[in-house]
């Protein structure tokens, strides 16, 4: 059984750490600064809003391996790694609905915005 002496030495050890560690958080991250988080939050809605606005519009996508493909676009998942679309039309043939990876899509582009 530890002594209480222990103990209580490693109860201040804790708090040293854990003080030293908030020190140095706040003095190297800023970015929960008010200005900042509204600055995100306006992007952010910006952003989503620019997507709610091309959902349904023809688009396509320009991938890897030179390859182009169409659909009509549908949405994405909530950190844009997906892209949902409609009638993926292939040089292999057409897909009712299909789910694209942004890491495979180099850009993708639309005529009606």
């Amino acid at each position: 059984m530890p002594d209480s002496k222990s103990e209580s030495s490693i109860d201040v050890t804790v708090k040293q750490v854990g003080h030293t560690e908030l020190e140095n958080e706040g003095a190297t991250s800023d970015f929960s600064t008010p200005d900042k988080q509204d600055a995100r939050a306006f992007l952010r809605e910006r952003f989503l809003r620019v997507i709610t606005g091309v959902v349904g519009n023809p688009a396509k996508f320009h991938l890897y391996e030179n390859t182009t493909v169409s659909a009509e676009f549908r949405g994405c998942d909530i950190n844009f790694f997906e892209l949902y679309v409609r009638n993926l039309t292939t040089p292999l043939g057409i897909i009712p609905d299909a789910i694209l990876r942004t890491n495979d899509v180099i850009l993708f582009e639309m005529e009606q915005i």
